[in-house]
């Protein structure tokens, strides 16, 4: 691409850019300007047939308010309006959902008006006998946007057009002295050594640049702007503007991203706050007062919490308040609420409250569930501390134990618990390559709370045996692959990650229909997950491992076959699937410095896997010894000890 094209094709970008920008200010200046002017002319209607209809609709003269209505509907003028009684009831009502025949459908619903509506209390003498309600019509404000957009795209065409013209025509007087270059260049190429007479204008193309720079800037600048915008705009959604707390939306979020990653949170938990009969205060008191209220509960639950550093305080809806506090244990989160509930029961003092039962506070521990789980529980203890008396608080934590099981019946049940209740957890050991630095994957290993030992876990190798006598192990594997699928999305794991597959799972055609289907939903995850059998189970379900390769390999999906050479099967199956890694049983690897016969063992089987384009990779490696040596019979990575626990 030339020189001139190039610089053409920058400055329309930029011109572009800049009509953007300019565009959407534009657009969203205009679009509030005319929904302040619907509001305007929506008051005014609503306090113009509220005056004119009073008379009419005191002494129940529906006909007369209903060709009134009529009269100020036909007009066009007017999305809604309705005439109502105090309780809410309507007389006449008159609605349209038209919006414009004259703007685009797209423009429309890309430029979205939200014309408010008022309302006027209509008043016979010193009685009011019923409301007015207006929404003004958008159709010639969607009308007026349109115009305005077709007008300045116009201009900005022509502007464009004019500019690319002047552009051509001034570069080609610009670059011709670089023509004279090219061709002295190519001249002496050719061993041609002429005197160009037209030297090249380079004060020019450097005011050139300097405009480009000027014009760059320029753009910068209007982005900066906008993005400062976006900021405001977006701090705007998330902070309530009654109290100046963070609203729901941001406490959820926040309660969320902490909740998902466990080294996030020190302990903590999460407290919620019911002022009583706030609505019954609106009423009596008047909404502005019921505003002045939830301001100053606002200000005195901050101050309560003030001295925890990490506490994130939100107004979530009405008179309901939540508190999420981080890094501190049990008595730290029952100091914290009951200096909440401290702070609720002084507003007593501070207005004018029917009782001094003024509000509860309810709160629940962290302990590892989820977000839904912690709110439902901290709601529980709103809930009790309703029950319990005036200015209540609760406090709940998370206390279930089951004790260790030794019978079928009894594996069963915790097994059955553990899948239901998501009691697993999930440890990753990393999987080198070569190079001993460099990832090839990380692997993946299950545990289940033991709880006989708190604190401790039990291995897969303890339990996954007694799953697959009671039939469970297919319900773990989906239970495992859901909660990895949820550690992917959430960022948890850099690149690919290997994951245990029982034989049992690859017999149930449920399983695999699910497997699949699931995969195939997750596309993105899909290429990142490696499934691992084990040998005797691959050796003994040739077929179903096969079909199950098959069907998930055009997806990303890569297997691999672990602890091989434990069974001593024969390696002929391996041509039949379509494995991409053979990780070597540890018991090759743990005497590999002292025995010939396992360094010969595992060099063949190297060979014979690269030969299938199975990548090899050792197991059990501990010592930096071991793996020098596994690295000279051909091995492609190792996972052990020496390169880290799981964790």
């Amino acid at each position: 691409m030339t020189l001139s094209r190039q610089l053409v094709l920058l400055l329309l970008a930029l011109v572009t850019l800049l009509y953007i920008g300019t565009f959407s200010i534009s657009v969203y200046h205009t679009r509030a300007y005319l929904e302040d002017q619907l509001s305007s002319h929506a008051q005014d209607a609503a306090t113009s047939l509220g005056l004119s209809a009073t008379t009419h609709f005191a002494s129940e003269d529906r006909a007369m308010v209903t060709a009134m209505v009529n009269a100020m509907f036909h007009r066009g003028d007017y999305q809604m309006i309705r005439l109502e009684d105090l309780s809410g009831e309507p007389w006449v009502e008159r609605r349209t959902e038209r919006l414009t025949d004259r703007v685009p459908d797209w423009f429309v619903e890309a430029v979205t008006l939200h014309p408010p509506e008022r309302t006027a209390t209509m008043m016979s003498g010193w009685r009011q006998v019923g409301r007015v309600r207006v929404i003004s019509h958008p159709g010639l404000a969607y009308e007026k946007l349109w115009q305005t957009m077709r007008q300045t795209l116009t201009l900005f065409l022509l502007v464009v057009l004019t500019a690319l013209l002047l552009a051509l025509f001034g570069l080609r007087l610009v670059l011709r002295p670089l023509r004279d270059v090219e061709a002295q260049a190519e001249a002496i190429c050719n061993r041609e050594f002429a005197v160009s007479e037209r030297r090249p204008f380079t004060l020019e193309l450097r005011r050139v640049v300097e405009a480009m720079d000027r014009l760059s800037a320029k753009v910068s600048r209007m982005l900066s702007e906008s993005e400062a915008v976006a900021t405001q705009l977006r701090r705007q959604a998330y902070q309530d503007p009654v109290t100046g707390l963070a609203n729901r939306r941001q406490l959820m979020d926040v309660l969320e991203s902490r909740v998902a990653d466990p080294d996030l949170v020190g302990g903590g938990g999460l407290i919620l706050i019911q002022l009583r009969d706030f609505k019954a205060f609106n009423l009596e008191h008047g909404y502005p007062a019921g505003d002045r209220l939830l301001a100053d509960a606002a200000e005195q639950l901050s101050a309560a919490v003030r001295s925890f550093p990490k506490t994130t305080v939100a107004h979530l809806a009405g008179a309901d308040f939540g508190v999420l506090i981080e890094g501190v244990d049990g008595p730290g989160l029952g100091e914290a609420t009951a200096q909440l509930a401290a702070a609720v029961a002084g507003l007593h003092e501070r207005h004018p409250l029917a009782s001094a039962d003024v509000g509860h506070v309810g709160a629940a521990r962290f302990s590892g569930q989820g977000a839904g789980a912690l709110l439902a529980e901290a709601d529980r203890a709103l809930r009790e501390a309703q029950r319990s008396g005036a200015n209540a608080w609760v406090v709940r934590a998370s206390t279930d134990t089951v004790a260790i099981p030794r019978g079928r019946s009894d594996w069963r049940g915790l097994l059955d618990a553990s899948i239901e209740q998501g009691h697993f957890r999930l440890l990753r050991q990393p999987v080198v390559a070569r190079d001993g630095e460099a990832l090839l994957h990380e692997e993946v290993f299950l545990r289940v709370a033991d709880p006989d030992h708190p604190g401790q876990d039990l291995p897969a190798a303890v339990f996954m045996p007694m799953a697959e006598g009671v039939g469970l192990a297919p319900r773990i594997d989906r239970a495992v692959i859901e909660r990895l699928f949820e550690a992917l999305a959430g960022g948890q794991f850099e690149g690919r990650v290997a994951v245990n597959l029982s034989p049992l799972s690859l017999l149930e055609p449920a399983f695999d229909g699910w497997l699949v289907e699931t995969l195939q939903q997750r596309p993105s995850l899909a290429r990142r997950l490696i499934f691992e059998v084990p040998e005797y189970g691959a050796s003994g379900h040739v077929e179903a491992l096969t079909r199950l390769i098959a069907r998930l390999a055009p997806l990303g999906v890569e297997f691999s076959l672990d602890h091989f050479g434990r069974g001593f099967a024969s390696f002929g199956y391996l041509r039949s699937i379509k494995a991409d890694y053979l990780k070597i049983d540890g018991s090759f690897i743990q005497q590999l410095e002292t025995r010939e016969d396992n360094r010969f063992f595992v060099r063949t089987i190297a060979e014979i896997a690269h030969g299938l384009d199975m990548r090899v990779v050792a197991e059990s490696v501990e010592t930096e010894a071991a793996w020098a040596l596994l690295r000279t019979l051909g091995v492609d990575g190792g996972r052990g000890f020496l390169f880290g626990r799981p964790a």
